[in-house]
């Protein structure tokens, strides 16, 4: 929707010319006194010879009927081009425009500029009555000569008055109207006034409406004090007829055209027959008519927002200078991060990547690539299609923090709440059987929220997402900000764990609120709109911000995710991807390894990835902390480098409690309540808690003296949770990490395959093992971490 009060050229014309500001455009009617007509009655009746020979009154009363009024040359909005920059209006990233032009004083336009142009065009502009009728009677004899118009005999007013407000149709109606209107004009508006609208709106060819507009494109200047005789001369000649005459595509017109301007120009005093011989032999030297485009992806992103906001019509014709949110620096930094690393990739079938990076405390998009190469188009990199703000993509792994993000909002959820790594069937969606696992294939057992996104655990998400339903996740969705809605007929359980479609864009847009403690800030591509008066128009750099999270809750899962870059936090993360201050991170892998994501974040930048292919294609051998996770490492140690060390003040409200859960590196393990008498001894850990949802009871319930007392927390999962803890206590999902002990379970004999089960062997005393310690004849140890990634390839 336009916003009120902004209408194309309007404003320039107001401030322009006061005379004129505030008349209401009328038309000139037959039964209506004519205007200020009857002072020039006897130019027209030389006027009326000229073009019918009949009764200058009579010719009058006719063409003057429905008229437009003169004054509306200042009135009629003139389409201006309207230009996109980076923040500091320092790049030029794209034009809007329908017709190609800048407005420009007269007294910016120099002599020489005013002389060509009035020398070729109108010599007797300065003196005549805005009809030149020498040059109408001459224009007669050779149109009658050729049987058809050949020649115009128009002053500068008349073609003002054909390109504003009558078009070009070549009739003597149109001719007459011309003349009417060019001898009110002359009436209405100074001389100087008229030759300035004439160098604002006449057109050049190539686009270029408007002398400052033509200079540009044709010579690359936009100072027109550095024009040369023969560059203005050039230019003066163009109007009469672009096409023909023009340099791109005919040269040789073009020069012939120069020389005719400069001799007009030595005819009428302007130049000394020597300057005009200098001027005369300049090499002309022109530049093809085109359009810079920069960071093509975020400018159109940027475009689509101002149409938004002003209209599609207002955008193209307003005129205004649009200073984005692009921090010109980093995007340079993320294009060749993103090229560098995707080459580096391509033996693993990565072609494709996009990045997006903002400010999460203003919404301002400061870098955004949305695609490897905008002009690559292969199978696997459609490279103009934005595939940061437009592609639907499943996002994996990290969608969970909105499937726990609901469980804390719906179901009383904490961190240390307790959850189940453990395998289960049953119908999903379609209602075929359902069977989810781990990335990795394996099953921890019990185990606390934070440690189940610390390792993006499936299982446990899934847990969650049936406690909850997908229609409560989806309300966290849009709760969050995001306008996405999903066929909820066609969803099942795998929506908990990034199975439906979102685009970048969204993401990043929904992290930005844990980013920012709970408070939604709109991301915007443009930090602010100027009108052709140098009125601001559209201020975002104080933006709006709404709570949609406490930001208490927001804390903490910020904590949480903390973890993921902190090698100490996560074994399985945090070594790829630390930072080397605090950040948090969630990393994303679908199935079949068609999509790979990171987005992570300090206080001060957030930053979202994406890696894969087009055409979907499998990648090969890489995982979300090996492509996006090292991507978004490497850049964002440059993009915080010059930052201060920050992380989230405590907010008030928050408890912590020590509940019981494994500490260990590769524990994680526990019941997540208060410790009770057969909790192990050494499951002692801090948790944060919102003030409220701590624990109030111990875990003897849990662990009691015969073992875990198991319980699954669906009756249609106990089957399978038996299932695994009769493996559990057998050792099959012991992993170097845990020692099961399970009431009612008991371990199997040793397999003959197998080395001798170390998970049935007595404790030290003689008794079993504490449930979920490491088993003691085993040294605790990690799954082994994946291969480094390979180096990027960089370019000289």
């Amino acid at each position: 929707m336009a916003t009120p009060g902004i209408t194309p050229g309007r404003a320039y014309r107001a401030y322009r010319y006061p005379h004129v500001k505030g008349r209401m455009s009328r038309r000139v009617n037959v039964g209506r006194r004519v205007g200020p007509f009857a002072g020039a009655l006897s130019g027209l009746f030389i006027a009326g010879a000229a073009f019918l020979g009949t009764a200058v009154a009579a010719t009058v009363g006719y063409f003057a009927a429905d008229l437009p009024a003169a004054h509306d040359l200042a009135t009629v909005p003139v389409p201006l081009s309207t230009f996109i920059y980076d923040r500091t209006g320092e790049h030029l990233l794209y034009t809007l425009e329908d017709e190609r032009r800048e407005l420009v004083e007269l007294g910016q336009v120099p002599e020489k500029m005013q002389q060509a142009t009035i020398s070729i065009e109108d010599k007797t502009f300065w003196s005549n009555p805005g009809i030149d009728v020498g040059g109408i009677v001459r224009a007669m004899q050779a149109n009658s000569a050729a049987g058809t118009i050949r020649q115009g005999g128009s002053t500068i007013t008349q073609q003002l008055i054909k390109t504003r407000l009558l078009g070009d149709e070549p009739t003597v109606t149109r001719k007459i109207k011309e003349a009417i209107l060019a001898i009110e004009a002359t009436r209405t508006f100074s001389k100087k006034e008229i030759l300035e609208m004439y160098f604002d709106q006449i057109y050049y060819g190539n686009q270029s409406y408007g002398i400052k507009a033509a200079a540009k494109t044709y010579f690359g200047i936009s100072d027109l004090n550095r024009l040369s005789l023969g560059q203005m001369a050039l230019l003066a000649g163009l109007p009469q007829a672009p096409s023909e005459y023009d340099p791109i595509q005919n040269m040789a017109a073009a020069k012939a055209r120069r020389q005719i301007v400069l001799d007009a120009m030595v005819e009428n005093g302007y130049v000394t027959p020597a300057e005009a011989e200098a001027a005369a032999t300049e090499p002309i030297k022109v530049n093809p008519a085109s359009t810079s485009l920069y960071a093509p992806h975020f400018t159109f992103r940027a475009r689509e927002q101002l149409i938004n906001l002003l209209g599609e019509k207002a955008a193209y014709r307003g005129g205004y200078r649009v200073y984005t949110s692009l921090d010109w620096n980093m995007q340079q930094l993320a294009e060749k991060e993103v090229r560098d690393h995707v080459n580096g990739l391509k033996p693993y079938n990565v072609h494709n990547a996009a990045l997006i990076t903002m400010d999460p405390t203003t919404g301002e998009i400061l870098a955004y690539v949305g695609s490897y190469d905008y002009y690559m188009h292969t199978p696997q990199v459609q490279g103009d299609y934005d595939h940061a703000g437009i592609a639907f993509r499943q996002p994996g792994s990290t969608f969970k923090l909105f499937t726990y993000l609901t469980g804390m909002l719906k179901a009383g959820m904490t961190a240390s709440t307790q959850l189940w790594d453990v395998e289960f069937t049953m119908p999903d969606g379609g209602g075929k059987p359902y069977h989810p696992m781990d990335a990795t294939k394996e099953q921890h057992g019990p185990l606390t929220m934070r440690q189940a996104l610390r390792e993006s655990l499936n299982l446990p998400a899934l847990q969650v997402t049936r406690t909850v339903g997908v229609d409560a996740i989806i309300d966290t969705v849009h709760q969050l900000g995001i306008n996405r809605d999903w066929d909820r007929s066609r969803i099942g359980l795998s929506f908990g764990i990034g199975a439906g479609e979102m685009r970048l864009i969204d993401m990043a847009s929904a992290y930005q609120v844990i980013a920012n403690l709970g408070m939604r800030v709109e991301p915007t591509f443009i930090y602010k709109i100027v009108d052709p008066t140098g009125k601001v128009v559209k201020d975002f750099s104080k933006p709006e911000s709404r709570r949609v999270i406490d930001q208490r809750i927001a804390w903490v899962f910020d904590d949480i995710l903390k973890d993921n870059t902190d090698p100490k936090g996560s074994f399985v993360f945090g070594p790829w991807t630390t930072i080397d201050r605090p950040a948090a991170l969630k990393t994303g892998t679908t199935d079949n390894l068609q999509d790979v994501l990171a987005i992570g974040f300090t206080p001060q930048r957030l930053t979202a990835i994406w890696m894969g292919n087009s055409d979907n294609s499998e990648m090969r051998g890489i995982s979300s902390a090996l492509g996006p996770g090292v991507l978004w490492r490497d850049y964002m140690k440059t993009v915080v480098g010059g930052l201060p060390v920050k992380w989230y003040d405590r907010p008030e409200g928050i408890v912590d409690k020590v509940v019981c859960m494994n500490p260990a590196l590769l524990g994680g393990n526990g019941s997540g309540l208060l410790p009770g008498p057969n909790c192990p001894g050494s499951f002692r850990f801090t948790e944060h808690f919102v003030q409220g949802t701590e624990p109030t009871t111990d875990d003897r319930s849990f662990y009691t003296s015969c073992g875990i007392r198991m319980v699954a927390p669906f009756a249609d999962w106990q089957g399978a949770y038996n299932a695994w803890a009769a493996g559990a206590v057998s050792g099959r999902y012991s992993y170097g990490r845990f020692y099961w002990t399970i009431c009612g379970f008991v371990p199997r004999p040793v397999e003959p395959s197998g080395s001798p089960n170390p998970s049935g062997s007595p404790g030290p005393s003689g008794q079993p093992a504490p449930s979920g310690q490491p088993a003691p004849s085993l040294p605790p140890r990690a799954t082994p971490p994946p291969p480094p990634p390979p180096t990027p390839t960089k370019r000289p």
